[in-house]
């Protein structure tokens, strides 16, 4: 079967195997998702897609809540795709566990499933790059800033919190900002199941490596893996 994640930034394409054997990871920016879907058009092989920018797309199986995820929802009919197709691809690793998926992406989200069974979800809020937009949005001073360099992004982490321009102050203040409420969210779940599994994902997760205790930051293409996952037992 073939999986595409279609986020609000990158879409991204991975074909499985009937045992889940993924093959290479294909890529196409969201402004081309048309491209995309005349590429898929030539495969022969079943498409299931999460989609969570709500685009219309005229072939495969479209996944929302009304999906088979192997949970219960304990959440509005809103919930987005992705969120659910993470936890699902989370299962797949981790089955029967509490986990905690943190996303950090477009925007920060936090989704919860209770020892394996029950979705009750976690906060929204902007990811880095929403941050940094809506300082130069909503100010008539600060200058539009896009997320710097993977190079640069210890140095905007440090223990050290002077800065010496505007530009590096921004940088710093939004991704100290995601990294805080990262940890502090992280500690309420905790508080709640101690014993759960966290797992950060997401352009900008790399960001919070040595920042969030017990962290697991594997390279896995997790929301591909739970459409995987619905697309066996369909």
């Amino acid at each position: 079967m073939i999986a595409v994640d279609a986020g609000n930034t990158t879409i991204k394409v991975l074909k499985y195997s009937a045992s889940g054997e993924a093959g290479p990871l294909q890529k196409w920016p969201a402004s081309r998702w048309e491209e995309c879907a005349t590429w898929l058009s030539t495969q022969s092989e079943p498409i299931w897609i999460s989609d969570s920018a709500g685009r219309s797309w005229p072939l495969g199986t479209v996944v929302d809540y009304r999906a088979p995820w192997s949970f219960t929802l304990d959440y509005t009919e809103r919930v987005g795709s992705d969120r659910l197709a993470g936890m699902e691809g989370a299962l797949v690793r981790y089955p029967g566990a509490s986990i905690l998926m943190v996303s950090c992406g477009t925007c920060l989200t936090f989704s919860y499933l209770h020892q394996g069974k029950r979705f009750q979800g976690g906060g929204i809020a902007p990811g880095w790059l929403a941050r940094l937009r809506s300082m130069a949005d909503y100010t008539g001073s600060l200058p539009p800033l896009g997320v710097p360099d993977e190079a640069a992004w210890s140095s905007h982490s440090g223990m050290d919190p002077r800065t010496a321009s505007t530009e590096e102050s921004m940088h710093r203040g939004s991704l100290m900002g995601m990294i805080d409420q990262v940890r502090a969210e992280v500690q309420r779940f905790q508080h709640l199941d101690p014993d759960l599994k966290l797992i950060l994902h997401g352009g900008d997760a790399r960001a919070l490596v040595g920042h969030i205790k017990n962290g697991i930051f594997a390279d896995e293409n997790w929301i591909a893996l739970g459409l995987w996952s619905v697309a066996t037992r369909s």
